[in-house]
């Protein structure tokens, strides 16, 4: 199940590197969410960790899974081949930072035992593919798993609070799960990386959990639905300029005080959030209507009811707004 986040040039990287990068929101979405989180941190401990930890802010530590994307695999040889590629990653591409992604990625690539053609394991952290006939999140559901985005949102906690990564992850320190926490928790607020639907050879919403699952419903998060030139996965992870960190910072920490603390215990977070997300998600799909498969592309064409762009943007806005408030509250948690 590969998942493609693409926004603007992201789906150049894509085809240079033959795989899907999964880059949510986008790296403008993912710095404002970092930097919200970093405004409702100001003059707090917690704050002052981040500093210690990571010797750079959350705006630009939230980018820094997906530019590990930028490792390839040769014959069993890692090697970071996006050097100067994307502006947004050149922070992490000094000898050392090229060899903290690649040492990550060696060390996260096939403990999950990927099946044949799925994404490599520490791709696979940043997605989930739960039904969109699901109201919350749940290990027993299809498109879900130990090594799912929720999972690696738990593991990350886990290193963060001092303790060791269940399998099949494998971080190896504070400051590697506080890279990966500043972008996971972006994905995970990003509706169509939690909730996914499921179509037969006409274009038929189809229950993974009602038998066997057959691949060839999987729409890839998106990816396989086709809007004009866009896939749908490409449209939500493109946020307007309006939302991008220059313009909707001051505004966006402002709008992201007002939310609630999660309930219960932070280890049940990830989970609380995925099915939140997974609710909007919902609403992604409300009145799309999808076209038979082209079976040899494997997609299914859409059609999008009026006023989807505008419905859009106001969901990606409480998305940004809810994924930045969480990053400060799970990090002031970790760090009261």
């Amino acid at each position: 199940m590969n998942k493609c986040s693409v926004w603007i040039i992201v789906g150049i990287l894509g085809c240079m590197l033959n795989t899907h990068p999964a880059w949510a929101w986008g790296a403008a979405g993912h710095q404002t969410s970092g930097a919200i989180a970093d405004g409702l941190l100001v003059g707090t401990r917690a704050a002052k960790q981040v500093k210690m930890i990571l010797r750079m802010n959350l705006r630009t530590a939230s980018l820094w899974a997906d530019c590990a994307k930028g490792v390839s695999e040769n014959s069993g040889s890692f090697t970071y081949t996006a050097s100067q590629r994307f502006p947004e990653c050149r922070t992490f591409e000094t000898p050392a930072g090229k060899a903290r992604m690649v040492d990550f990625v060696q060390r996260n690539w096939d403990g999950c035992h990927p099946v044949s053609g799925a994404d490599p394991c520490h791709k696979q952290y940043h997605y989930t593919d739960v039904a969109i006939l699901r109201s919350t999140y749940s290990k027993s559901d299809a498109g879900t798993g130990d090594h799912d985005l929720i999972s690696a949102l738990g593991a990350a906690i886990i290193v963060l609070q001092g303790g060791l990564a269940p399998k099949p992850f494998n971080i190896k320190d504070k400051k590697e799960a506080l890279l990966l926490l500043a972008h996971y928790v972006g994905d995970v607020h990003q509706p169509l990386h939690v909730g996914a639907i499921y179509l037969d050879a006409v274009g038929r919403e189809v229950d993974p959990d009602a038998g066997l699952l057959d691949p060839a419903t999987q729409t890839r998060g998106g990816n396989q639905l086709v809007e004009d030139s866009h896939n749908l996965h490409a449209e939500w992870d493109a946020i307007p300029v309006s939302l991008d960190p220059r313009h909707f910072g001051k505004t966006g920490v402002a709008n992201a005080r007002k939310f609630p603390m999660t309930a219960g215990a932070v280890a049940d977070w990830p989970v609380a959030w995925a099915s939140e997300t997974l609710g909007v998600s919902h609403e992604a799909f409300e009145g799309v209507t999808f076209a038979p498969e082209n079976t040899t592309a494997h997609t299914w064409a859409v059609t999008l009811p009026v006023g989807y762009a505008e419905m859009r943007t106001q969901l990606q806005r409480q998305q940004l707004l809810a994924a930045g408030a969480r990053l400060a509250q799970v990090l002031q948690a970790v760090f009261p």
